[in-house]
């Protein structure tokens, strides 16, 4: 990974998970997304999802609001 450090996502990115999914919930990871430090990671981040009640597998528990979010994201590029 060392090629890839400091490394910036210069694509337009709408960021979703779940309020439950073990990634989301690790020490650490809730600021970092929520603090401005994952924004200055993904520039362009143009939303962060965080879905009620939802764990890992998002598009099988919540696959109709999953595909709206995808489809109105595409939408607005």
């Amino acid at each position: 990974m060392a090629p890839w450090q400091g490394s910036k996502v210069n694509v337009p990115v709408k960021f979703i998970t779940g309020d439950e999914d073990i990634v989301y919930t690790m020490l650490g990871n809730k600021e970092f997304i929520h603090n401005g430090n994952f924004k200055k990671n993904v520039p362009m981040l143009q939303d962060v999802i965080i879905m009620e009640g939802v764990g890992h597998f998002l598009q099988q528990e919540k696959p109709q609001e999953i595909t709206d979010h995808i489809y109105q994201f595409i939408k607005n590029l």
